[in-house]
């Protein structure tokens, strides 16, 4: 199996967000942070302009992070 990239969380914020700028159902979303990790995938917080997140978001945000975990490193430190 080839080696994952590495990026750092601002690298992949950045690529996170562009993704779910793709979708109108997630045009509430006004930035993401990665926080740490759990298991193999990242944990995101997300911060949005409203008190909710539409349920089909936050499933392209699992999708999306789920996605990029598989080919990206969290670079350590980062």
């Amino acid at each position: 199996m080839p080696k994952k990239l590495t990026k750092t969380r601002a690298e992949l914020e950045i690529l996170l967000m562009a993704e779910l700028h793709k979708d109108p159902a997630c045009d509430s979303v006004d930035a993401v942070t990665i926080t740490g990790t759990v298991g193999r995938l990242w944990n995101v917080a997300v911060e949005s302009d409203g008190p909710h997140i539409r349920p089909v978001c936050r499933l392209k945000i699992w999708e999306i992070t789920e996605r990029l975990c598989g080919q990206y490193d969290l670079a350590q430190g980062a």
